[in-house]
């Protein structure tokens, strides 16, 4: 459900007693400084493939002391698919029958504790549909091919989706999704859980519930903040606003947002703006960038003052966005990127904007796929992105037209090299 005028959003409130927890839906000029909070007036940390492209040596092992400043990078980018296209069986619901046109959807990316990709979609029939489970596949370094795609969690007769991969600091891998519960099965009845691995992937944990409510939906990886609480960036599908739960420990407990009395005004000030991508400045702001479902098509910015307890009201910034999902890191030389669609209206092409003044404006643009075999057909979306400790290039996995997940391999210098237009249209 979208909520698009501000008008309803004060009868919205007396919505959250019953939806307080909730998701958020699924489908439904070059060189020049754009700056972050453009049309202010209107609406204003590292996340953690392959091919010949590598920024040298790779050993395999992180380097924590070097921020791999691009004047020291060679430029490079290449890109390629997980799997094949239609390659992954699934199960037809309605005949039981195994077919491989089957839907890949809403990847997340991370770099693993010895330098291993790993990447978590959802799989299955359809989007929503009952076979729909969560897989993963991994690109060991050095490695040039993806290992075959493994089951994460499946909860038979329901189906996942929206997972969010984070490695805590002790190795741990957390994924963080939804589940839904609701018959038919739709966004705003699901439920919000959590698994775990302490052995790299080999075996995951029986998933906890971290919130049994319906309407929030999970989408994108928690943010550790300096003085070390963590942040999961949520969002409500019923009333279309970003949400937020936190933990002072990767296992919990974790406690959801607080609304005071300013209920009423954060729904007016942030409605329509969903799957918050998190970062935080050196000066301790915590940044929210936000897929946009208003009609001003640009992708939306809001700030935390306070470690993510409250937030400015969201304003465009100079990004446009149709009404998809985005992501954002804070790299480790301090440089902000946001990986988005570069158009108002389509999922395609898939860009990169890089920042050097920690996402106050983004002086720097580049395509890295907007190649496409069937002009106008093509849809390259929901990208999440992740900086390798090793060597300091960037992964960015996508859902590549639903029928496989992609992955780009890139590296700063080779976006300081050349700027593509941003396309904020008419």
């Amino acid at each position: 459900m979208r909520i698009a005028i501000v008008s309803v959003v004060y009868a919205a409130a007396a919505l959250v007693g019953a939806c307080s927890g909730g998701g958020g839906g699924e489908d439904g000029g070059p060189g020049s400084d754009v700056p972050a909070g453009a049309d202010s007036g209107d609406v204003a940390d590292v996340a953690s493939g392959t091919g010949d492209g590598s920024t040298g040596e790779d050993t395999g092992t992180p380097d924590a002391g070097n921020t791999f400043p691009p004047e020291e990078q060679t430029a490079f980018h290449e890109k390629g698919l997980i799997i094949p296209q239609n390659s992954l069986p699934c199960t037809k619901v309605s005949t039981g029958e195994t077919i491989t046109e089957c839907n890949h959807h809403g990847s997340t990316i991370a770099e693993l504790p010895d330098g291993t990709i790993g990447v978590v979609w959802f799989h299955g029939e359809y989007e929503k549909s009952l076979d729909s489970r969560n897989v993963w596949s991994r690109l060991a370094p050095g490695a040039k091919e993806w290992t075959a795609p493994e089951v994460v969690y499946d909860d038979p007769g329901r189906s996942e989706g929206n997972a969010a991969i984070w490695v805590g600091p002790d190795g741990t891998l957390y994924v963080y999704f939804v589940t839904i519960f609701g018959d038919p099965p739709v966004w705003d009845e699901s439920k919000i859980r959590m698994t775990k691995s302490t052995d790299g992937g080999r075996t995951w944990a029986e998933p906890v519930f971290l919130r049994e409510e319906y309407c929030w939906m999970a989408r994108m990886r928690p943010l550790r903040l300096d003085a070390g609480r963590l942040i999961l960036p949520l969002y409500n599908e019923c009333l279309a606003i970003p949400v937020f739960m936190y933990a002072d420990a990767e296992d919990g407990p974790w406690v959801e947002q607080e609304w005071g009395d300013y209920l009423a005004d954060y729904l007016a000030e942030h409605v329509t703006q969903i799957q918050p991508a998190l970062i935080q400045r050196s000066n301790g702001d915590v940044v929210a960038y936000t897929r946009d479902g208003s009609e001003r098509r640009r992708v939306g910015i809001m700030v935390s003052r306070n470690n993510g307890r409250n937030w400015t009201k969201s304003i465009a910034t100079g990004l446009p966005n149709s009404g998809t999902s985005i992501d954002a890191v804070r790299l480790l030389d301090g440089h902000v990127m946001v990986v988005y669609n570069n158009s108002p209206t389509d999922r395609f092409p898939l860009a990169v904007a890089l920042s050097t003044d920690e996402g106050e404006t983004f002086a720097y643009n580049r395509h890295i796929n907007a190649e496409c075999e069937s002009p106008g057909a093509c849809s390259y979306a929901y990208p999440s992105i992740a900086q390798s400790t090793i060597d300091g290039a960037i992964w960015v996995s996508y859902t590549h037209n639903r029928e496989t997940i992609g992955w780009v391999h890139f590296n700063e210098k080779w976006i300081m090299e050349s700027t593509d237009p941003i396309n904020i249209g008419e």
